[in-house]
């Protein structure tokens, strides 16, 4: 449910910054339904019943629909200058983008997983995407996941039973559209009965979606159709095919050398420009010491250059050295490739 409709300009579109919209989440009538349903439970369900009631009541039932920045199109064109080797996933959040621009401005993305080695960047090309547009962001490790419980909570009849992230994420914070990031979803349990991933059935689809319920607190009908679902893995093999047919899957390869080259460098100015001491630094990085780099996984450039350039601060210099990226490496593994590229492991 949402209480603003959109206005067009004079030339018929709509414009990029729109008024603030907002979904109803879940009713308040149902909270009064759970409050009387529970008169006469045990006195352990009754005292957590008491606390959820009142939680509910201090929070709204409608939340806010973040709408897409007015710089949109700029956002996109920096984040294929950062993840080079993403571009056909920007590719399609730029379309998605257009759509919203062209509608209510509301940010929306159908799902979509992420298939790629280990330290290609997946995670840190989702954290980038939900800074650029300021909405809320959760991370569930799949991978250490033993029941569905992370996503649709516990059965109510346990006595520490209580709501999954997704209730709690979507009922006390102030966002509709959050972000939730599944990470490693080809990791989970397969032989786990409780299927951690058995939810994503129902909350992969819109309809469905908007009458989630929780299994801890399944007297309330939760609108989670408007959440924006990111999963990462390293292969497909391992997930069901329905959960992948749900999805929208994008394969990122190993960034080749030159593209290497662009990460080092956007991985060195972001230090220099949000770090408090990166203005003490050289602007940029010598050619010897960005090619030293590029020997190493992406996810590592960033903790090396952190010891870097602690150690260039030790010794009085405002520049790195070849051998402050060697010296802040702590067990080194050379992966050779037919491709002439290859990966130094930072084991920490």
């Amino acid at each position: 449910m949402m209480r603003v409709e959109p206005t067009k300009t004079q030339d018929g579109l709509f414009p990029e910054i729109m008024e603030e919209r907002f979904a109803l989440i879940f009713r308040e009538s149902e909270i009064d339904q759970l409050e009387e349903g529970y008169e006469g439970a045990t006195r352990d369900h009754a005292i957590r019943v008491k606390s959820l009631v009142k939680r509910l009541r201090e929070n709204a039932a409608e939340k806010l629909l973040v709408s897409i920045p007015e710089s949109w199109r700029h956002h996109c064109d920096q984040l294929e200058y950062d993840f080079p080797n993403f571009h056909e996933v920007v590719r399609f959040i730029r379309h998605q983008l257009a759509l919203s621009a062209i509608s209510n401005s509301v940010f929306k993305l159908p799902p979509f997983l992420l298939i790629g080695d280990a330290g290609v960047g997946k995670t840190e090309f989702v954290l980038t995407l939900a800074g650029i547009l300021k909405t809320k962001f959760e991370l569930i490790d799949v991978s250490n996941s033993q029941t569905g419980s992370a996503l649709s909570g516990s059965e109510n009849f346990w006595g520490n039973t209580k709501p999954g992230m997704l209730f709690n994420t979507l009922v006390f914070s102030d966002v509709a559209n959050p972000i939730i990031l599944l990470d490693e979803i080809d990791k989970v349990s397969v032989v786990s009965a409780h299927k951690p991933l058995a939810a994503l059935h129902s909350l992969l689809e819109p309809r469905q979606a908007s009458q989630f319920q929780d299994l801890s607190v399944p007297e309330l009908k939760i609108d989670a159709s408007h959440v924006v679902w990111i999963a990462t893995a390293n292969t497909l093999e391992p997930i069901e095919k329905p959960i992948i047919d749900r999805f929208n899957v994008f394969v990122i390869d190993a960034p080749a050398p030159d593209q290497m080259q662009v990460i080092v460098k956007n991985q060195y100015q972001r230090f220099i420009e949000k770090n408090p001491a990166g203005s003490y630094f050289e602007k940029c990085a010598g050619e010897d010491v960005i090619d030293t780099l590029c020997l190493y996984h992406p996810r590592n450039v960033r903790k090396m250059l952190e010891l870097s350039f602690g150690m260039a601060a030790y010794e009085q210099r405002n520049y790195l050295t070849v051998n402050d990226i060697l010296s802040s490496k702590i067990k080194e593994k050379i992966e050779t490739t037919s491709k002439g590229i290859g990966f130094m492991s930072l084991d920490i």
